[in-house]
Order: C-alpha cells, then sequence, then structure tokens
C-alpha cells in the first residue's frame, strides 16, 4: 500500500526548520492557559474586593446621613436636645414634617422614654440598635441611627415608660436584653435619640455592585475574543500554509513538465535506436544488454507521463455512477493482469449511487490495488470494499503491513516521496488530487489487525 514512504534517514519535505512565525505561533498556543487562568483569579479577586467594600461603604453612608438628621432636626431645630429630653413628646412635632425620617424615639438606657412611627407596620428589633453613638443598616431601605448625650434625669416619664417593660409595638426585645450588673446599671443613666430613617443612597454603592459583576464579564469576554482570535491566527496560518504547498507544487509541477518534455525527444530517439539495433545484432549478450536499454526506455517514458499527469490541471466529469459497478470491473481488469494475487472483494447487496468521474476513480483504484501488491507480503490477501453512510460512499483498499507514523500517513502523499527501489512518489499524490477535484479525499490510516487502509471516500448522488 505504501508507494511513498519516508526513509528513517530521509529528510521529510514539511521538516524543515521551524519559522519565528511558526515559534510564536506555538508560544502563544502554550501560555494561552496560563494567561487565562491568571486573568480568571484577577477578575474573581477584583471582583470580590469590589463586593467587600459595598458593607463599609453603606455603613459610612449612614453615619453620614444619620448625623445630618441628627444635626438637622436637634441642632437646626427649633428645641435643643435638652429640652428634646426634657419634653420627649416634643420629637413628634419636629419629625412630622421629615420626610427621611420614618420614626424616633428618646430612650434612657434600655428604657424607652418616648417613641413615634409613621408607618404601623415597621418592626425593628432591639439588637439591631447601635450600643454607642453610630449608626446600623436594619435592611435595604432603612438605617437607624442613635446618638447618645450624657447622663440621664432619671424622670419621673422615663420611669412611667419603662414600667411597662415592652415599649412601642415597632421596637421588641429591649427588655429581654436588659440584664443586671455594672454594665446595665451605667447604661440605664445613659440619654439617647434614635432615628429610623429611610437610606443610605443605594446608588452610591451602584458602580461597585455593577463592577462585581463586571469584571467575570470583562474576563469572560475578553477569553472569548483571545479564543477568537487564536482560531482565526491558526486558520491564516492554515491558509497560508496550503497557499505555499500549492506554490511549491505548482512551480515543481511547472519544472517537471518541461523537464518531461525535454526528456521525452532524446527518449524516443533512443528507443527506435536500440530497436533497430536489436534487427541487426544476432549476438546473445549483445541483444540482452539493447533490450534493457528498450525496457528502461518504457520505464522513463512511464515516469515522465506521470510527470506530466501530475503537472497539468485535473478536469473530471462528474456523473450519476455506480460505484459498485465500476469497483467490481475495476478489480476484475486487475486479477486478469496479476492472476496470482489473491482479492478478497465485498460489494453491498444494494446499489451505492455517487456523483464522481468514472475514468478517475478507476485510475485510483488501480493505484491503490498497485500500491497494496507492491506493499503486501508474498501470499497475503488484499481486501477491497465498498461501504456508504452519513452521504458518502467509501472505497477501501487494505493490505497487511508495517503501521506507519502519524506524519508519514501524510507526507506519503507528497510528490516525489518513495522508498521503493523503482518508485516515482508521484501515484499517491496524483490520486489525492483527482479525489479533491471530485470533491472527495483519500486518505491512509492504521486499521486493526495489523492492516494499512487506503480509503477513498466520494459523495453519494442526492435524489429529490
Amino acid at each position: 500500500m505504501t508507494e511513498s514512504t519516508l526513509d528513517s534517514n530521509q529528510k521529510s519535505p514539511t521538516g524543515n526548520k521551524p519559522s519565528t512565525g511558526h515559534l510564536t505561533r506555538k508560544f502563544l498556543l502554550a501560555f494561552t492557559p496560563v494567561i487565562v487562568i491568571l486573568s480568571g483569579l484577577v477578575a474573581i479577586l477584583m471582583a470580590g474586593w469590589n463586593a467587600a467594600q459595598v458593607a463599609p461603604l453603606l455603613q459610612w453612608a449612614a453615619e453620614r446621613e444619620g448625623k445630618e438628621i441628627f444635626a438637622r432636626v436637634i441642632h437646626e431645630g427649633p428645641l435643643s436636645p435638652g429640652a428634646v429630653l426634657k419634653n420627649p413628646d416634643q420629637l413628634q412635632t419636629l419629625i412630622a414634617d421629615d420626610s427621611e425620617i420614618v420614626a424616633a424615639m428618646v430612650m434612657q438606657g434600655d428604657l424607652i422614654v418616648a417613641s413615634f412611627s409613621k408607618e404601623a407596620g415597621l418592626l425593628v428589633a432591639a439588637g439591631q440598635l447601635p450600643a454607642e453613638t453610630g449608626a446600623a443598616i436594619l435592611n435595604d431601605r432603612l438605617s437607624v441611627y442613635r446618638r447618645f448625650s450624657g447622663p440621664g434625669s432619671g424622670s419621673e416619664t422615663g420611669r412611667q415608660q419603662g414600667s411597662g417593660g415592652r415599649g412601642p409595638r415597632w421596637l421588641r426585645g429591649l427588655d429581654e436584653n436588659s440584664a443586671p450588673g455594672e454594665e446595665s446599671r451605667q447604661n440605664q443613666s445613659r440619654l439617647s435619640i434614635v432615628f429610623v430613617f429611610i437610606g443610605p443612597d443605594r446608588g452610591l454603592v451602584r458602580p461597585l455592585i455593577y463592577q462585581t459583576y463586571l469584571w467575570p464579564f470583562v474576563w469572560l469576554f475578553l477569553t472569548i475574543l483571545w479564543s477568537i482570535l487564536l482560531l482565526f491566527q491558526q486558520r491564516s496560518t492554515r491558509m497560508q500554509a496550503e497557499m505555499q504547498k500549492e506554490s511549491h507544487l505548482a512551480a515543481i509541477g511547472k519544472m517537471s513538465a518541461r523537464l518531461a518534455h525535454e526528456i521525452r525527444n532524446p527518449l524516443g530517439a533512443i528507443r527506435g535506436i536500440a530497436q533497430l539495433l536489436q534487427k541487426k545484432i544476432s549476438a546473445e549478450t549483445e541483444l540482452n544488454l539493447i533490450q534493457t536499454i528498450e525496457q528502461e526506455t518504457f520505464r522513463l517514458d512511464d515516469l515522465t507521463s506521470s510527470i506530466l499527469d501530475f503537472s497539468r490541471p485535473l478536469q473530471c466529469n462528474l456523473v450519476s455512477l455506480n460505484a459498485g459497478a465500476v469497483v467490481g470491473n475495476t478489480v476484475d481488469l486487475f486479477r486478469q493482469q496479476h492472476q496470482t494475487v489473491h482479492i478478497d472483494l465485498k460489494l453491498p447487496a444494494t446499489e451505492i449511487i455517487c456523483r464522481a468521474d468514472e475514468n478517475a476513480v478507476r485510475q485510483i483504484l488501480l493505484n491503490l490495488l498497485k500500491n497494496a501488491v507492491d506493499a503486501s507480503e508474498s501470499h497475503n490477501t488484499i481486501e477491497v470494499g465498498l461501504f456508504s453512510a452519513a452521504g458518502s460512499a467509501s472505497i477501501r483498499v487494505s493490505n497487511k503491513g508495517e503501521p506507519l507514523s502519524e506524519s508519514m500517513l501524510e507526507d506519503i502523499f507528497e510528490p516525489f516521496v518513495s522508498t521503493k527501489a523503482r518508485g516515482y512518489g508521484l501515484g499517491l499524490p496524483i490520486s489525492r488530487k483527482l479525489a479533491e477535484s471530485m470533491h472527495g479525499c483519500l486518505r491512509l490510516y492504521n486499521a486493526a489487525g495489523g492492516l494499512i487502509t487506503a480509503e477513498l471516500t466520494l459523495k453519494l448522488e442526492t435524489r429529490a
């Protein structure tokens, strides 16, 4: 099967020294996973940092807005803090027209002196109140600010409000949290004013929230963009390599065609002289030499014909073709020419109609059979089969042989690559060109059971 293989010491046409661009592409491909992983870690760290800044920034905003409300209502209002503490009922008047304040109360330690709420369903747990002067965020809408104002006066009003033990309906858990001890006695003597207000403004942290989700999306976008660029680069590289290969083959074809024409002229003269000498010389030794000359001229003529076939553009006439009939007739013809070769032919029971050129299919199959005979050991069977699947027909020719390397399975289709003593290295390249001109493909692979298989794939005829 291997008409064209590479010798272990023979240099492959694709085995040249890698170019700088090739090394750069290999470097990029090797470091792409590292770049993706590092950029992903950076995106995770930045997203985590942004998320961690949301709570402190909201707390700072709540502190700032709470101080502004306290200054606006108490310091800038008609009543001083001392007057509010002495007359807690005045607090309701102060907050009545303030749209930001939802509720307020005056406390002495853990006891509620007075409380007011604009929302009937408002509930605030005692544990949510700041233990010292400061603010706390209750939920996505509300915050609480508490301001201590030093020792209380122990007024009768405070004692009366505290004697109930429960406080307002919207404040729960104060009495349950109070415990005996020195700290509790100190807290009982401290007066504080509490405001529940709408805020802080979530727009302050919205950029941080957006960035928390933006960083992963940026990383994903850049990763996809990087992958697309690599794919385009690989595609461009493949196209460039194919163009260079086609240009190289075209140059080889032109040079080979010119040499073939130049060789054919003197070759005809040599053959004619050898045939003329055979008629005039009777000595057996000299006659054998002249016959050898004539045989070599025929071999050179075959070589020049192959070179011309490879160099000229191939044109195939695609028609509806009964693949089984063509394969069967071609194998029968080959059996007549090689009667000592055993061929195991397997054809399907039903017809397989494909789009192909009959002469091209015959030429490819004959070349594959010839290669199989040359590559297989004596008395080995050559297997030929026709199969169809997934809109295509496959003609497979298999023979026993040593497995080939992956690179050799492709290099074998390069022109003038052959390890056979009398091989030209043009049969398989010409066969592949014929297959591609029929919109098919020809490949070689190592099959199970120690077989080397050549597979010609053609498109099936589409029927309306």
